[in-house]
């Protein structure tokens, strides 16, 4: 279905364009529903529980998907995605691509206000757009808006975004996740530290008190233009231990919990009070490796190393199942996936063989880095990881840090030369994650110029069914040059008490505008 939405962008709403508008969409339908479950939960407030707090509420300098989750519930993009990863109007009513694809005319929706009463329209979109590609931000978000060239205002409520080269997922960027609009006049008129604390949106809902490692309140916008939240206070808790975050839940000290550990599930499951909730998600788990460092430059090494890992049995032992083996970076709901690309077998005498072909018969040292207290668990598979490792006849050693002390060496590319990490595909198109995990930066030094520029090519097609060829040769190329050990995507799994209604997205991201209280 994202696959769908992701190939479905040349539709004719404007003419002339490719593009979409919001009742083709659906919008009115969700603009109607939070009206009518709003009246019936006036007054009525939730406390859920997530594993982290955000790093800034500065929509341009967010690390991580913990933060963008709390940036998509106060701001709005010009689209959105609903629970099942479709893109929908969102602050833009209509969008297509001009002529060549070398720029995107958005129709923006009028009558919206930001949280302070400030109204948005095309100047806020253009100001928003071209504060996050200029390098005075330094932006943490400039890569996924790195084919913007600038913004054109036609008119009040008409934008035309300019592109460096023809780019199909101009939509995707410009989403909640990235594209969350700012006020001119309240951004330039505010210091940084009040931009982090205390931010202005125009989303469903506006933050009114902020203790750090405590809780964030977000109160329901009352002028949201889909109509207010049903819930009108939600207390957001950030509960970092897992048997912390389950015990409250258990205790009624909180509703709502996120990142269920899989060994729980069974226990929640059989509690009358408690509804559980797993969703696949398009994150991807992999094993960087850096082939700047010998004998990582040899592509038989990194073939025996994806030789030498019994995914399936991690998948089995840690995850109870809930993971699906991925034979490249490309999950399962991606546009493009092909499933006859089949995983790597786990085969530790065929890895044998192709170290010591490889000049390696008994082995090498190399040292493995891991983290901890991130939106996913890589700590236990890297663990097991590193023992497969180590079966083949590989000395490892391995280094734990938590997220806090592992992201800044991450930032300063000082990783080892293998290194667990995920990535959360929130576009739903391979060339996206592609390209981001060959950017030649953060740890990430494997480069396949061939799968580099079928990427390229891929995201200038507008035509869908040509761009399905062109994934199926980069999910080839990228399994036989094994720039990486591929491995898993994982389920996400919420608990939550049965007063609460609420269904989890498709894209890690936690909207809580739908969520609803009995």
């Amino acid at each position: 279905m994202a696959g769908a939405a992701a190939g479905g962008l040349a539709l004719a709403a404007l003419p002339g364009l490719g593009g979409r508008s919001a009742e083709a969409a659906g919008l009115l339908t969700d603009r109607t529903a939070g009206a009518a479950s709003a009246v019936a939960n006036q007054g009525k407030s939730v406390t859920i529980a997530l594993s982290a707090e955000p790093n800034t509420f500065d929509p341009h300098l967010t690390v991580g998907r913990n933060t963008q989750i709390f940036i998509a519930n106060v701001f709005d993009g010009l689209t959105a995605r609903d629970a099942s990863a479709n893109i929908l109007p969102a602050l833009a009513t209509e969008w297509g691509f001009l002529g060549d694809g070398a720029s995107w005319q958005f129709k923006l929706r009028s009558g919206v206000t930001f949280h302070n009463g400030d109204p948005f329209n095309a100047e806020s979109a253009k100001f928003t757009i071209e504060r996050a590609i200029d390098p005075a931000t330094k932006s943490t978000i400039s890569s996924e808006l790195a084919t913007i060239a600038g913004v054109d205002v036609v008119d009040a409520s008409t934008i035309v975004v300019r592109t460096k080269q023809p780019d199909i997922m101009i939509p995707n960027r410009l989403s909640e996740l990235y594209g969350g609009m700012l006020s001119p006049t309240h951004t330039m008129a505010t210091d940084a530290a009040m931009l982090a604390t205390k931010p202005n949106g125009t989303g469903p809902f506006m933050l009114t008190e902020w203790v750090k490692n405590e809780r964030l309140v977000l109160q329901a916008n009352p002028n949201y233009w889909r109509g207010p939240a049903s819930i009108s206070q939600i207390t957001v808790r950030p509960i970092l231990e897992d048997a912390a975050r389950i015990a409250a839940l258990q205790t009624g000290e909180v509703d709502f919990v996120a990142n269920v550990p899989y060994e729980r599930i069974a226990e929640l499951e059989a509690n009358p009070n408690l509804t559980v909730k797993t969703i696949a998600t398009p994150r991807v788990f992999f094993i960087g490796i850096d082939p700047r460092v010998t004998p990582f430059n040899d592509v038989r090494v990194r073939q025996a190393l994806n030789y030498a890992v019994d995914v399936d049995a991690i998948i089995s032992a840690l995850y109870l199942g809930h993971a699906t083996r991925l034979a490249t970076a490309v999950p399962t709901a991606a546009f493009g996936y092909d499933a006859s690309v089949t995983p790597y077998p786990y085969d530790p005498p065929k890895a044998k063989e192709l170290l010591a072909a490889a000049g390696y018969p008994n082995g090498f040292s190399v040292e493995f880095d891991s983290f901890t207290g991130s939106i996913a668990d890589h700590s236990k598979p890297a663990e097991a990881i590193v023992e497969y490792l180590r079966q083949v006849g590989i000395d490892v050693k391995l280094n734990v840090f938590e997220f806090g002390a592992f992201g800044p060496r991450r930032v300063a590319n000082q990783l080892s030369p293998l290194h667990i990490y995920s990535l959360g595909n929130a576009y739903f198109e391979p060339a996206w994650a592609i390209k981001w995990m060959m950017q030649q930066n953060l740890g990430l030094f494997y480069r396949n110029e061939e799968v580099y520029a079928l990427c390229n090519q891929a995201e200038a097609t507008f035509d869908p069914s040509a761009r399905v060829p062109l994934y199926a040769r980069v999910q080839q190329l990228l399994k036989d040059d094994a720039g990486f050990i591929f491995l898993f995507q994982n389920d996400a799994v919420f608990a939550m008490n049965k007063k609460v209604s609420y269904d989890p997205r498709a894209d890690e991201t936690q909207w809580l505008y739908p969520l609803t209280s009995a």
